[in-house]
């Protein structure tokens, strides 16, 4: 499907697009979601550019040449060891020995190249996104949006970081009577409960004190406390009288220090909460607790509601829309002995309640820690969702949700563990958006209802087919399969639709349904954003990508090496979860609703954690390589092998300079991507791997770590950066980083041995030193691509690495030369 298909698409180059910094650069599906009707001679909403410059074609060229040299490496490769395997001594043990290593190393190699073109290939259609968000200005064309906020742990979560994420959802740019927030407490935490009452009674003031002044970015936190880099505990910001775009500066340098007093009278009150349950929590607290559905705020009207002048208000209103966005407090029923889905089960109690109470035919999804950062993110997801016609907005068809990029606060200046994760972001995910959409990917993601329910696009629905409401699909409550038949929004607060919202978030509801499975979010992995996401586009339905300036939503990200490994390991182990399921890239149907490449990329995205089984045998036994790329135990590597090395090594630098240069991202992001992805593969993939493995043969349900949502407090006593970034340095020991700390060992002896003039076993021949260039060459690039793990190991005595390294590697060396030793003495 070629992205130029029905839509408003310009061929232009990379320089004439839409600077991230200037404009709105958006993503949409690859046929027009917003193209103008007959006779409308209107702009559209969404402007669609392929990236179409001598950067792309070379990067094109690029890919299609290193699969080529690929494809005639294997050749040699396979057609070499054939012939090196039976010139050793036949029928006995070296035989034996000389085609295990073979087998082992081009294994391996054809993984590699396996892996590395499931990757580039759906990366070689980009386009990038502009929208235009002042056509939306007329409130009567925007439709009903409802905003899920989700949260599990009070202690990992903080109560405050949901309190603020609320209130920038409350104060966002999108009509008050249209927007309604649901809050999803699944630990059923008083002191959750009791923050998000505390941002629904500091809203009344917050949200009029934004719409006055037109602040950004509406979280408190961030607004008062965020320094330049967000997050909060940095330098307090200060408002700039040039910057100022309001009516009086005076005035909103009084509003702005009343509000703050209020808001860290709030802050206060939440903390003391906070105290007072985790004094509760000591004493012991049952896991189970009933369903409660809550409203805060009531909906509003669609008039505006302006302020009264009174002097007894902290600041004037008078001319200020006051209403506020409806707010509900869910928490869904726990009992013990239930199985209860983690998020996804959290997320499918949300649907159906709200289905109940607001049916808002677009559902944002936000996690607890993502903020509104810039209050016209919600209109321009909109715009991909609807197109104008005829002076109206009607609905734009085929586009099942909007993937913002994720972005981050309080990650530290070097982003030392890829915590932005821009290759990705602003990489994989802008070349998916030429096929059929991005990856979901868990926050920050705009969906259409229907699609979440399991309904195929129009354009694969048979003719005059509507949206079926089958009871043994949804379930048995009458006032929800209502609310899926209606397709339209509306607001119910009264007893009996909270009630019934109750009902709907019971543990027992889903029984002998097809929630988790057909409907909803999907449920077996503990990363069911990938799975929805790959369930809505093998049905057919497309998604958008969208990248705002300023960010459309940041949240924090963990900067300690354990919190981050954690993380990622939880990501790999669903994803070898998804592949084991019946969402299998490969088996799964879908194959004429569901482009070539975008099953490629959901293939690579759920085995890519086997690459670590193939890697870390590299990195322990560094004489792989070397064996394998010569013709046996004591050859050099010949000729011909260089030059296919080399030519796959300058091809693969060529491809990740012009993969920087047309993506925008910067050349050492993308060097800290690779760093942490050596990082992650030898410690966290492989863990994802086992426990995967123990599932599959066991039935044993994998338990996670939940990440932990905590910036520096401002109330911390260390000052500067020592106090942004100590978990930088703080060092957890974990499980996870034996095998990588084995292969830094291994390779830093490997060095030290060829430096202080060792031999290894292999290192027989008259040729040494050349057949010790390459494994010498491969120890640097190990132990460079693991700098960033040596760094998390030493803490802050990270400034002192020189000395400590040099103490490790002989420490290294020494336990390697006596393993050498062992093996000469096995094999003599």
């Amino acid at each position: 499907m070629p992205p130029s298909a029905g839509l408003a698409t310009e061929r232009l180059p990379a320089a004439t697009c839409p600077a991230k910094k200037d404009a709105y650069a958006a993503a949409a599906s690859p046929e027009s979601e917003t193209k103008l009707a007959a006779g409308d001679e209107r702009a559209p909403l969404v402007r669609t550019t392929r990236i179409s410059t001598t950067t792309i074609k070379l990067y094109r060229l690029t890919i299609f040449v290193r699969i080529a040299i690929f494809v005639l490496f294997f050749k040699w490769r396979i057609t070499y060891a054939a012939r090196a395997i039976s010139s050793t001594d036949a029928g006995g043990i070296g035989m034996s020995k000389a085609a295990t290593f073979w087998t082992a190393s081009i294994a391996g190699e054809l993984w590699f190249a396996f892996m590395w073109v499931l990757d580039q290939l759906p990366k070689t259609m980009p386009v990038r996104r502009a929208v235009d968000v002042t056509a939306l200005d007329d409130d009567t064309l925007l439709p009903a949006m409802d905003v899920f906020v989700t949260t599990a742990d009070p202690d990992k979560e903080p109560p405050l970081a949901t309190a603020n994420t609320v209130l920038s959802i409350l104060a966002a740019g999108y009509p008050a009577g249209k927007v309604t927030c649901y809050v999803s407490d699944d630990a059923g935490a008083e002191v959750t409960r009791g923050a998000v009452v505390e941002a629904a009674r500091f809203a009344a003031l917050w949200v009029p004190f934004c719409r006055k002044h037109g602040v950004e970015p509406r979280n408190p936190e961030a607004y008062f406390n965020g320094g330049e880099g967000g997050g909060g505990g940095g330098k307090a910001r200060v408002v700039a009288r040039g910057s100022y775009k309001g009516r009086a500066w005076p005035e909103l340098v009084r509003d702005r220090r009343r509000v703050r007093r209020e808001y860290e009278e709030m802050r206060l009150r939440i903390d003391a909460l906070q105290a007072a349950d985790a004094r509760r929590r000591r004493r012991g607290a049952a896991d189970d607790h009933a369903g409660v559905v809550q409203v805060l705020i009531d909906s509003a009207g669609s008039a505006p509601q302006l302020g009264v002048a009174d002097g007894s208000k902290l600041i004037d209103l008078a001319s200020v829309d006051v209403r506020l966005p409806a707010l509900v407090y869910v928490c869904r029923e726990k009992r013990r002995g239930r199985a209860h889905h983690r998020k996804a089960g959290a997320m499918n109690a949300l649907l159906r309640a709200s289905a109940v109470l607001s049916n808002a035919p677009f559902i944002l999804n936000l996690d607890c820690d993502h903020y509104v950062n810039n209050s016209q993110a919600l209109r321009a997801g909109i715009c991909f969702m609807i197109e104008r016609r005829g002076g109206g907005a009607k609905d734009a068809g085929d586009v099942a949700f909007v993937q913002f990029p994720q972005r981050f606060d309080g990650v530290d200046p070097g982003d030392r563990y890829a915590n932005h994760n821009r290759v990705f972001f602003d990489c994989t995910e802008l070349g998916l958006d030429g096929l059929q959409g991005p990856i979901y990917v868990g926050t920050g993601c705009l969906f259409r209802r229907v699609a979440l329910y399991g309904i195929d696009p129009p354009r694969w629905r048979s003719p005059g087919g509507g949206v079926a409401a089958d009871p043994a699909k949804f379930g048995e409550s009458a006032p929800f399969l209502a609310s899926v038949r209606a397709e339209q929004s509306h607001s119910r607060d009264d007893g009996d639709a909270i009630a019934e919202a109750s009902a709907l978030v019971s543990c027992a509801y889903e029984d002998g349904t097809a929630w988790g499975r057909d409907v909803g979010w999907v449920y077996g992995t503990v990363t069911e954003d990938v799975a929805t996401g790959f369930c809505m586009h093998r049905r057919g339905w497309r998604s958008a990508y969208y990248a705002a300036a300023p960010d459309a939503f940041r949240g924090t990200a963990p900067i300690n090496l354990a919190d981050r490994l954690h993380q990622v390991l939880r990501w790999a182990a669903g994803s070898l979860e998804i592949f084991f399921s019946r969402n299998n890239a490969l088996l799964a149907g879908g194959r004429r609703r569901l482009h070539p490449l975008q099953r490629a990329a959901y293939l690579n995205t759920t085995v890519y954690p086997f690459t670590s089984l193939f890697l870390i045998a590299y990195c322990l036994f560094p004489a792989i390589p070397l064996i394998a790329g010569g013709g046996g135990w004591n050859a050099a590597p010949t000729p011909t092998y260089v030059a296919f090395l080399a030519a796959l090594m300058v091809t693969l630098a060529a491809v990740a300079v012009l993969e920087t240069r047309w993506s925008g991202i910067a050349l050492g992001e993308w060097w800290r991507n690779e760093q942490f992805w050596m990082v992650s593969a030898t410690s966290a993939y492989l863990a994802a791997v086992a426990q995967v493995a123990l599932k599959v043969a066991t039935g044993k349900e994998i338990s996670f770590k939940l990440t932990s949502k905590h910036l520096a407090s401002s109330a911390t006593p260390v000052a500067g950066k020592d106090r942004q970034y100590a978990e930088l340095y703080a060092v957890r020991w974990t499980a996870l980083m034996a095998p990588t700390a084995a292969a830094l060992a291994v390779n830093v002896a490997s060095m030290a041995a060829a430096g202080g003039g060792g031999r290894w076993w292999w290192w027989d021949a008259p040729s040494a030193a050349a057949a010790a260039a390459l494994p010498v060459a491969f120890n640097v690039w190990v132990v460079v691509h693991l700098y960033p793990f040596a760094l998390g190991l030493m803490g802050r005595r990270s400034k002192a690495v020189r000395p400590i390294l040099f103490l490790f590697a002989v420490v290294a060396y020494l336990a390697v030369r006596f393993l050498c030793l062992l093996l000469q003495f096995h094999t003599a």
